[in-house]
């Protein structure tokens, strides 16, 4: 009995024991240390020795001092040359594996460059491990470099994860046909490096490439490319460094004449663009009287349009990617109409309808704004009025502008907007500050069809101060007077103000009115005379044409913001 009490007390104090070293723990829990910011290393003692000569086809293994974790393989990894299959990569505890498809066969005498980007990371932080694998087929590794950046042709911002590509073979096809010999992509700086390049001439291409075949797919991608052929040669001494150099075009029997660059010049330029899709009639709309509506692949730069002649009169709406015939005939019958397009007609039937079922419903109306319930507008500009049928005529005695403050009938002009037959403009001496209402009678308008405003139209609109907005001298200095220029002034985006300019060395554009706001100036180099930017185009070895933007210093409420600027065409 005695040794059965002994023996209960033991098990008392051994689990008071250990409810007190739990009770401790939980009173004094454990902290973590510094925060881990060391990427894995590589155990090169382990790992598949890098920087192989006449290496053969195997997998490769890279051990680390910790854990590892792969992440986004796909994008992470590239493989220059790219490979013809996919290589499967995978993670064994402390290792990462490279194994070759079993079908896949290496170049001969090619020095290869895998690099993994931030695709192995520690299991932690995920820091990532920098690790380039460099083997080559041959008996020795290439080592000179070709570099450079790549940005956007008309914003002229830089263009991450594009493919620059060099390619052996030289002929302008190779870009559809084959995978590139070399590739690189750009980081968020538009900067690339292609590492470990042999002698050679090589044609240099650019692609946003939206379905990864390392192949230009057509206008769904941009491209790039330089004016000439890129020779990679040895430096003439050994502390320089990798270089681009100079040959002409009897002397590479190419179709393109050789990149001309100093010894230690490796720096490539390339302005990304895409071409524009081939124009092409998408849609029409032919259900209604009086309206056809013709919808095309992308806004036509001239349309040759023809009609089969019944004495109908005919008036031409561009909106964009889509134009708008108004028409209106003497007689109820079918038509045609005829779009020509280079060596391309489309003939559009136009069914019969009724002319007088059609001006039964026609009911004039005024466009309202769409941004504000009433409309704001400087005291010294003209108030706008857009209809919903192209206008033919107007009565100017049934306009009546009153002044909401005092009631008075103020004197008005009113005029036919040349560019646009669905607008009027009206114009008057209007004092800031002030509220006004602008009423047309009926009769006051008549459209192409001949039907006037039954109905009274009013605009309520108001004018702002003077003072709320600013004023803009711009002088633009330095320009080719054998040249052709368009100037814009563009605010977030959107057209201020444009000008066609030729024949002139210096341009002063002053710009009253203008709301507060940063304001940008963008001019364009119109080297085809079409009043707009130009994109490139790649089989007809044609650069897009070159632009000029600069910010300007924030144009301020009741300021007078004068600005010179020399624009440089890079």
């Amino acid at each position: 009995m005695e040794s059965l009490r002994k023996y209960f007390i033991q098990v008392c104090l051994l689990f008071g024991s250990l409810f007190f070293l739990v009770a401790c723990a939980n009173q004094t829990p454990l902290t973590g240390g510094e925060k881990d910011t060391e990427p894995p290393k590589l155990d090169s003692t382990l790992s598949t020795p890098n920087y192989q000569t006449n290496f053969a086809k195997q997998e490769i293994a890279l051990y680390f001092d910790e854990w590892v974790q792969l992440k986004d393989v796909f994008n992470q990894v590239v493989v220059s040359p790219p490979l013809a299959k996919r290589p499967v990569i995978e993670r064994r505890k402390k290792s990462i594996r490279f194994r070759f498809d079993e079908e896949e066969v290496l170049r001969d005498s090619a020095t290869y460059v895998i690099n993994f980007g931030n695709a192995i990371v520690d299991l932690n932080e995920s820091n990532p491990a920098e690790i380039v694998f460099v083997f080559s087929t041959g008996p020795f590794i290439d080592s000179l470099s070709v570099s450079g950046n790549v940005l956007d042709a008309y914003t002229g911002k830089p263009v991450e994860k594009a493919l620059f590509m060099l390619y052996e073979n030289t002929a302008d096809s190779v870009v559809r046909t084959e995978r590139p010999f070399y590739f690189a992509r750009t980081d968020r700086e538009g900067n690339f490096t292609i590492s470990n390049v042999k002698t050679g001439v090589f044609k240099a291409v650019a692609l946003v490439d939206e379905n990864l075949n390392y192949k230009y797919d057509g206008q769904n991608e941009k491209i790039g490319f330089p004016d000439t052929l890129l020779k990679v040669l040895p430096p003439p001494k050994p502390e320089i460094s990798d270089s681009l150099k100079v040959d002409s075009l009897s002397q590479l029997q190419d179709s393109l004449p050789v990149a001309q660059a100093s010894p230690i010049a490796t720096k490539v330029s390339i302005r990304l663009f895409q071409e524009a899709a081939p124009l092409f009639l998408k849609e029409k709309e032919t259900g209604t009287y009086g309206q056809v509506k013709l919808v095309f692949s992308r806004e036509p730069d001239s349309l040759d349009i023809g009609y089969e002649e019944l004495g109908q009169k005919i008036w031409t709406d561009p909106r964009k990617d889509t134009v708008v015939l108004w028409y209106d005939l003497p007689v109820d019958t079918a038509w045609k109409l005829f779009v020509r397009r280079a060596e391309k007609t489309d003939t559009i039937e136009v069914g019969k309808h009724s002319r007088e079922r059609f001006l039964s419903g026609v009911r004039v109306r005024l466009q309202a704004a769409r941004s504000q319930k009433k409309e704001e507008i400087h005291p010294d500009t003209s108030l706008t009025l857009s209809f919903n049928y192209p206008i033919d005529r107007f009565d100017e005695s049934a306009f009546l502008l009153s002044d909401d403050s005092t009631g008075v009938v103020l004197p008005l002009r009113v005029q036919l907007d040349s560019g646009n037959h669905r607008q009027l403009v009206v114009s008057s001496e209007w004092k800031e500050g002030r509220d006004y209402t602008l009423s047309l009678l009926p009769g006051a308008v008549t459209t192409f069809f001949g039907t006037p405003n039954a109905d009274t139209l009013v605009r309520e609109f108001k004018t702002r101060l003077r003072k709320d907005f600013g004023s803009l001298t711009l002088r633009v200095n330095d320009l080719s007077a054998d040249k052709n220029y368009v100037v814009r002034l563009l605010s977030n985006q959107k057209e201020v103000y444009s000008r066609t300019v030729s024949g002139l060395e210096k341009l002063v554009i002053k710009k009253a009115a203008l709301a507060p706001g940063v304001y940008e100036v963008e001019i364009i180099e119109d080297l085809d005379g079409n009043g707009k930017w130009t994109t490139g185009n790649y089989d007809e070895h044609r650069q897009p044409e070159r632009l000029f933007r600069e910010s300007l210093e924030q144009l301020r409420a009741n300021w007078e913001l004068d600005v010179s600027i020399e624009p440089t065409f890079e």
